[in-house]
């Protein structure tokens, strides 16, 4: 009976894991949710539509409740919400200016303001979202995992270029620590799970689902216990003696919404309103982002929101922090953010 539980624990561990996919290719769709203004009208003088686009992350959650809040409906008959499950369907909705509005990584953005495209920063709210869960409940910091192995999701994008920045300015190198890459966060906590890996970087709220579903009943069977290790942001602080936030990700305008100074005056204001609620009430917050992202649970979401430093801050406001972690990464690798610092054009000012 003991095997025939652990079997069926290890499948659904595998199974729950599939909850994390957030890189899966070009084949899934982008799933698509709309509201309608109570009253909408060809002849009121509002626009048609507002397109917004965001990823299942906490920087999309604000979005959920301008949504059911009608937030928009002074200015817009209809708000669409696009959520991209990909980089590769975040850069296509972008270049072929799908989306009016869009939750974007900050290094994101600058590259495709560096390849011209018509994409500005309007402003930044998620601060620290990056955390390594391990096995072992005497880790907590970079130096712990010395002669130990990392697994470390989707290479070359927000996780690793600021874990490899963090871990070089500590003088920490590959031979120190055994970065072994994977695609997504899903295989990341599969071998997690399964016990074939002891430390793995994730981002929320995917850290929360991980500790969520180990503890539950019938994974726990076949899961170690797990903890919430290092703080990658703390480590940021202390390598560059910094406090300890990382601009890395906000809202951008895109295409011809950056003509309309009212919309953006308008959405800015909602969302930086929502964000207050959505703090402020986690409970609430968690149950509105799994109505939209059925990927995590409601607890998942609850949880991530006491976990993630979110703060909305406009960018312009705060360029010298964008500067220097740009800076940061540009030293490691001038492509993570397009080949140079972007201008003051790259930021809405007004």
């Amino acid at each position: 009976m003991k095997k025939i539980l652990i079997g069926l624990a290890i499948l659904l561990a595998i199974g729950v894991t599939l909850k994390f996919t957030v890189l899966k290719g070009m084949n899934e769709e982008v799933e698509v949710f709309g509201k309608k203004s109570a009253k909408a009208s060809t002849n009121n003088g509002k626009l048609d539509k507002i397109i917004i686009a965001g990823p299942m992350a906490n920087v999309s959650h604000p979005i959920f409740r301008m949504m059911e809040t009608g937030a928009l409906d002074s200015i817009a008959n209809e708000v669409v919400f696009k959520l991209w499950k990909n980089p590769d369907q975040l850069r296509a909705m972008i270049l072929n200016k799908e989306v009016d509005f869009v939750a974007v990584p900050t290094n994101v953005a600058s590259i495709l303001y560096n390849k011209e495209q018509p994409i500005k920063l309007l402003n930044v709210s998620v601060w620290g979202i990056l955390k390594i869960l391990t096995r072992d409940k005497n880790i907590k910091s970079l130096e712990d995992l010395k002669g130990k192995e990392l697994i470390v999701p989707w290479r070359g994008d927000m996780p690793d270029i600021v874990l490899r920045a963090v871990l070089k300015k500590k003088g920490l190198s590959k031979d120190d620590i055994k970065i072994t890459y994977v695609s997504n966060p899903m295989d990341a906590a599969k071998q997690l799970i399964m016990r074939k890996a002891d430390n793995i970087l994730l981002p929320e709220p995917a850290t929360s689902m991980v500790l969520r579903k180990t503890k539950s009943f019938p994974v726990k069977l076949v899961a170690p216990t797990v903890f919430r290790g290092i703080d990658v942001q703390k480590e940021w602080g202390e390598a560059y003696q910094r406090k300890s936030t990382i601009p890395q990700a906000g809202m951008a305008v895109i295409g011809k919404m950056l003509k309309n100074k009212e919309a953006i005056k308008l959405f800015e204001a909602e969302y930086a309103k929502a964000m207050t609620w959505y703090k402020a009430n986690p409970k609430e917050a968690g149950e509105l982002s799994a109505k939209y992202v059925t990927m995590f649970t409601a607890d998942a979401f609850t949880d991530s929101i006491g976990f993630t430093q979110l703060e909305v801050k406009r960018a312009i406001d705060v360029k010298n922090e964008i500067d220097f972690f740009f800076n940061v990464l540009k030293e490691d690798n001038p492509k993570t953010i397009g080949g140079s610092l972007p201008d003051e054009n790259f930021y809405i000012k007004d």
